[in-house]
């Protein structure tokens, strides 16, 4: 049980991270930028990248904890 805590407690640290320091820090670099026309639309989409990244890890680590 308390290895589940501590995974559960680690998980939310990651996604604190990610979500309120490594997002904002990205989207303030892009817009300081200046960037233009398709380089601008694929680099903007770097921010979701990242969410969707953190989203998989979420449920990747989940689902190997509930495995053993």
């Amino acid at each position: 049980m308390a290895n589940a805590v501590s995974a559960l407690i680690g998980i939310m640290l990651a996604v604190v991270v990610g979500v309120a320091v490594t997002i904002p820090v990205v989207v303030d670099a892009i817009s300081e930028a200046n960037l233009t026309g398709t380089t601008a639309t694929i680099v903007g989409l770097i921010p979701l990248l990242i969410g969707v990244l953190l989203i998989v890890i979420v449920v990747s680590f989940m689902g190997l904890k509930t495995a053993h």
